[in-house]
């Protein structure tokens, strides 16, 4: 009788850096590579020993292969279950009441039917069945159509494989694609996934088509000097999702500030045309583990956002709009830091979603967002207006919508697709202030999903020859010395968010006008191009200053090649007549909202 053939697993392995001989023809796959693990194991480590653990676990670790056979036998050995799993499977069971599945199981994919939790039997041999149980017709093992395969390893246990075995006349290793590479903490491991093809990291590789390389390490932090060895990887795509676990113990911001800024200097030296998306720190609970009182984790997400910005390659992701925080209790199954089924499943999707909006170069997206704006004419002047100076980051450029963020935390979006608008903001977050060029309904939509309000504003524009500015009136270019004065006099200054004064006195934005020395009035610009902030101190008001200064800076802009335009309140009759009378051009009303 002829033996069934006998195939290394190592040869069918996607998502393992290194292999680990523990004996015997025993392997046990590793997504690590052996100066990644010394790093990790160092004294320079938070928690090596963890460190250590976790990352011996499997997570995204997978067996591919095509075959025409019934009946395929993995010999394979699970390993010690990791203190730092059995931890989180306690705080499951104690948010929840239900005891949590086995963290060894194993699952697999058979032409997209989905077989799982399975166990090896007591002489580690792991048997899949690969019939379809509802086919109509089943072929003799040999001689039907090859089946796809996918068997998906634990995320928080180790194992360990030997051979594979079939019966059919062939079995074939899927070849390696490029990688999706994911650098994090328990979050990108998988803690509470329950099933290791539902990681939000494992689904995101599939939408994207890569294999994926999961790096996520229980209780990481941003550790540099933890990427030796990853060099021969074919990488795609990057991710970086870390920071969670500082707010555990006590850290001072200097010290996170230049590990974070280290480490992504790392990222973007080993990958420096590779597309990372590095992800501010998700959504969490107190409940069960309050943050630690000497934590810096309140700067963390400022710290990720400024070391991101030093590279062209990284995209910036809000992780908080990544779940929804009103279902945290039922998304997070352990009632703390990590995401159910449920939760993985809506972080994939969110975080699919933004990676095909930011996808191709920043001047690509650019040069499409400002074709669609220009086609627009005045309904999306705005828009146009900061895309063309190189205003903001563009983080949608699609024909039906395209939304811009500008600094000091507000946003510029244009849609004529309310559903678009829906979904890009349920992935990309809400904006302190969005200016929305377009109709009112999708201002609205806007509003519901920002919980805001949103306002018609009149937007009026400057298309009249270079206005004549009074050559006796005392006008000069305001300097940060002036940031007190403007601040005192200002009508409105909660439309100024911290540093945004300051750095448009800095960049010569802000014009001021002066009586015997003595400043009475000013007129300068909102971070997004808008001519704004006109203000004529009481004293010197009707005796012509509004007209001078809002002269004054027309020609400035006018001088460096731009189109001058504003916004007004419907209800500000005195800021309309000025421009009114001074030959502003008023376009079609209802195009212009402001959601806040």
């Amino acid at each position: 009788m002829q033996s069934e053939p006998v195939i290394r697993a190592a040869d069918l392995l996607h998502g393992a850096l290194d292999l680990v001989d523990v004996g015997g023809g025993w392997v046990r796959p590793s997504r690590f590579s052996a100066p990644q693990l010394r790093a990790l194991g160092s004294v320079r480590a938070w928690h090596p020993g963890l460190y250590r653990q976790m990352a011996a676990c499997t997570a995204g670790v997978t067996v591919e292969f095509e075959t025409d056979a019934s009946i395929v036998t993995l010999e394979l050995r699970s390993g010690e279950v990791p203190r730092g799993t059995a931890g989180a499977l306690d705080d499951v069971a104690r948010h929840t009441g239900v005891e949590p599945p086995r963290p060894d199981a194993i699952f697999a994919d058979v032409d997209g039917r989905h077989l799982g939790p399975l166990f090896p039997d007591e002489k580690n041999l792991l048997t899949l069945d690969l019939v379809d149980p509802d086919a109509l017709v089943v072929p003799l093992p040999g001689l039907g159509e090859p089946r796809r395969v996918r068997v998906w390893l634990p995320c928080l246990a180790p194992c360990s494989l030997r051979s594979v075995t079939h019966d059919g006349s062939r079995l074939d290793a899927v070849p390696a694609r490029r990688c999706l590479l994911v650098l994090g903490d328990s979050v990108a491991q998988g803690f509470c996934a329950e099933d290791p093809s539902r990681t939000w990291p494992g689904l995101l590789a599939e939408h994207l088509g890569l294999d994926l390389v999961n790096q996520g390490v229980g209780g990481q932090v941003f550790q540099p000097g933890t990427l030796a060895g990853t060099e021969a990887l074919d990488v795609a795509a990057i991710v970086v999702e870390l920071g969670e676990n500082y707010r555990f113990e006590p850290c001072r911001a200097d010290v996170v500030e230049r590990d974070v800024r280290t480490y992504l200097g790392e990222v973007a030296a080993a990958w420096p045309d590779v597309p990372v998306w590095v992800l501010t720190t998700p959504p969490h609970l107190e409940v069960a583990y309050p943050t630690h009182p000497r934590s810096c984790y309140d700067e963390v997400d400022r710290i990720i956002a400024e070391a991101a910005a030093r590279h062209a390659q990284m995209r910036l992701v809000d992780a908080g709009a990544l779940l929804d925080r009103h279902l945290l209790p039922r998304l997070l199954s352990d009632g703390s830091d990590h995401p159910g089924p449920e939760g993985q499943l809506m972080i994939a999707d969110r975080l699919s979603f933004v990676m095909d909006a930011t996808w191709d170069e920043p001047a690509g997206r650019r040069l499409r967002a400002l074709e669609v704006a220009r086609g627009l004419g005045d309904a999306a002047l705005p828009l146009a207006d900061a895309l063309a100076r190189g205003v903001g980051e563009v983080l949608l450029a699609d024909e039906h919508a395209v939304i811009v963020d500008v600094p000091y935390g507000a946003r510029l979006l244009w849609s004529s697709d309310r559903k678009l608008v829906r979904r890009a903001l349920s992935c990309l977050g809400a904006a302190a202030v969005t200016c929305v060029c377009g109709e009112g309904t999708v201002a609205r939509e806007v509003a519901r999903a920002s919980r805001g309000k949103a306002r018609p504003c009149e937007l009026v524009v400057w298309r009249a020859a270079t206005p004549a500015v009074d050559p006796a009136r005392d006008l000069r270019t305001l300097t940060p010395a002036y940031a007190g004065a403007i601040a005192e006099h200002y009508s409105h200054p909660e439309y100024l968010r911290p540093g945004e004064l300051e750095e448009l006195l800095a960049a010569g934005r802000v014009i001021g006008g002066f009586e015997d020395g003595r400043l009475v009035g000013f007129v300068g610009e909102h971070p997004h191009g808008a001519m704004g902030m006109l203000e004529v101190l009481p004293e010197a008001r009707r005796r012509g200053w509004g007209s001078t200064l809002a002269a004054a800076k027309v020609r400035q802009l006018l001088d460096e090649g731009r189109l001058p335009w504003a916004e007004v309140w419907p209800d500000n009759d005195a800021s309309l007549a000025l421009e009114l009378s001074m030959g502003f051009e008023f376009p079609e009303t209802g195009q212009l909202w402001y959601v806040s």
